[in-house]
């Protein structure tokens, strides 16, 4: 018998989060309105308030649209003095990359988009917002946990960022990988999947979802859903990429919507369409021949236990 790490929510009253979204662009920016960013934002808000959220209403902090590195920085800043337990960064918009000047290392860094943002390497420095800037803060509030979920392009960028420390990181994507949504979506497809993770649960998961659950189920229904503008060869959505430490990954965020439901139909069906997804995944092509594998053996684990699962509600 094998047992899970336990899990631990956040302190609800001491805990804040810093939600950024950038879906408009004004002059001189030369990138596209994501208007995603907009109800993506609006949506997390609600979601890490709502029945299932850990977060006081009062605790999440909402920027729409920045024109300056100053509105996002000082939304932080709001928290300096509050000896907070968990600090939570979210940013949805575009993301640039280009070299710092004058530091000599070559190293390109992440940039998030601001409202007038200029995607170009030189402008990119001085329109858009560092993300080493980000982490910095994060660590002069000295919160006993902090934690960055960035969806945007290069978002994994951040990851080899020296200033990242003990940030525990969540990325829609890879280094040089684009972002991608549906244009009819309501939200971005990174964010759109970790909402619905949110909504509607994981039927075996633990009581509270961990950030480790999380990516681990991100990691396996991103690349297996489908996205037009997706350029991978199974048409699927960037895979997400995380940077923790330690035991980190153990913080949950948010209560499991579906726990205590693994034997219900709905949830024998719910984790018949995961394992589907997990051996799908293990026929990609672009996934090494040791892991395809692996996702092969664990899809047959996962039904094997839902056949048995099924016996024991059909005869109980």
């Amino acid at each position: 018998m094998s047992l899970s790490w336990p899990t631990r929510p956040i302190d609800r009253e001491n805990s804040w989060a810093v939600l950024v979204g950038t879906s408009e662009q004004v002059h001189p920016s030369n990138l596209p309105a994501i208007p995603q960013a907009a109800s993506s934002l609006e949506d997390l808000a609600r979601a890490l308030t709502g029945s299932q959220g850990l977060f006081d209403e009062e605790h999440v902090l909402p920027v729409g649209n920045p024109k300056s590195t100053e509105e996002v920085l000082g939304a932080l800043d709001r928290i300096a003095g509050e000896k907070p337990d968990v600090v939570l960064f979210y940013y949805v918009g575009h993301g640039m990359q280009a070299s710092l000047a004058g530091d000599g290392s070559g190293r390109t860094e992440l940039f998030l988009a601001l409202a007038g943002s200029i995607d170009e390497r030189n402008e990119a420095v001085r329109t858009g917002l560092p993300i080493s800037s980000v982490f910095s803060r994060l660590h002069y509030l000295r919160a006993k946990q902090s934690v960055a979920v960035l969806d945007c392009c290069f978002a994994s960028r951040a990851l080899d960022d020296p200033s990242v420390g003990d940030v525990h990181v969540l990325c829609a994507t890879g280094k040089t990988t684009p972002a991608l949504y549906e244009l009819t979506d309501r939200h971005t497809g990174f964010t759109g999947s970790l909402l619905r993770i949110l909504d509607k649960g994981i039927p075996d998961g633990p009581q509270y979802l961990d950030l480790q659950t999380v990516f681990h189920y991100l990691s396996v229904i991103l690349p297996t859903t489908f996205c037009a503008a997706s350029q991978e060869p199974n048409g699927g959505l960037p895979r997400p990429r995380q940077r923790t430490t330690d035991h980190r990954g153990s913080l949950a965020l948010a209560r499991n919507a579906a726990f205590g439901t693994a034997l219900t139909p709905e949830g024998l069906a719910a984790r018949a369409e995961f394992a589907r997804r997990v051996a799908s995944l293990g026929n990609d092509p672009l996934i090494e021949t040791g892991d395809q594998r692996m996702l092969l053996a664990h899809a047959a684990d996962l039904f094997e236990e839902i056949a048995k699962d099924t016996g024991v509600v059909h005869t109980s």
